[in-house]
């Protein structure tokens, strides 16, 4: 066992990270049960991150956890733009493209209301142990910044899969959630990669756009989105287009350290 999943740890990851959320999701939508059994599922990344790296190395810690090479200045930076990044693109592009920003009701982002369980408990703590702690690092150190984050996008999509199926969890059309979670998965790589592989900085910019439906319902209080495309597209197109000028601003790097030094298991 240990020879199989050292030599293949990032195969062992995924699919160890799909099989515990999967057997979590699956059952959930054939019983239809409650949404709440999702927080138990978004846990597969990190126990399955956790798992691999003690039967190949004999230890827990696959990231440097110590604090004292922690860069505070670019863990605070690197959320601050993380955030950003994403009001921007989910919230702020969608709805000035497809209403008159004068009618938008911006106050929104002053309510503490738009936070509730599923902001960091619907995916964000979960699951960037796993995405961002794990699987991030070695993918970069095998096929480059791009190519890794494009690819683990896609897989982060496929991950969501079953709940595709559950009636009424997601209104948006499956290949149009492929395109949104590629452009966040670049917005929070970026960031992580600025600030030394904090997974502190991949959760809250994820809890970011857990928050943007509800920061956009309170956009549009006032008003109604006007548009010849659907809005989920609309949305992912505007992640897609913030995450190509982070891409273009850092000449593809995205913030990866040129001498390719990451935290990780060797592979």
């Amino acid at each position: 066992m240990k020879a199989l999943i050292g030599g293949a740890p990032l195969t062992s990851f995924f699919a160890l990270a799909f099989l515990l959320s999967w057997a979590v999701t699956i059952p959930m939508v054939l019983l239809h049960g409650p949404p709440q059994w999702t927080i138990l599922a978004t846990l597969g990344p990190t126990i399955a991150a956790l798992a691999v790296s003690r039967v190949a190395t004999g230890s827990y810690n696959f990231w440097n956890a110590s604090t004292d090479s922690i860069d505070w200045i670019r863990q605070f930076s690197g959320t601050a733009a993380g955030v950003a990044l994403v009001v921007i693109a989910y919230v702020v592009l969608p709805g000035i493209l497809t209403a008159d920003p004068a009618r938008l009701n911006w106050s929104i982002f002053l309510s503490l209301q738009v936070f509730n369980y599923s902001t960091l408990l619907g995916g964000p703590i979960g699951e960037e142990v796993g995405w961002t702690g794990f699987a991030l690092p070695q993918m970069q150190r095998r096929y480059g910044p791009l190519i890794a984050v494009l690819l683990l996008g896609v897989l982060w999509a496929l991950w969501h899969l079953p709940l595709f199926l559950q009636p009424g969890f997601y209104s948006t059309p499956f290949w149009i959630y492929v395109l949104m979670m590629i452009g966040l998965r670049l917005l929070i790589a970026t960031c992580a990669n600025w600030s030394g592989f904090g997974i502190a900085v991949a959760i809250l910019t994820h809890a970011a756009f857990n928050t943007s439906s509800r920061w956009l319902g309170g956009l549009f209080t006032d008003t109604q989105p006007q548009s010849w495309l659907p809005f989920e597209l609309v949305m992912a197109l505007a992640g897609l287009a913030v995450a190509a000028i982070v891409v273009v601003w850092t000449r593809g790097r995205l913030a990866y350290p040129t001498d390719r030094s990451s935290p990780g298991l060797p592979g």
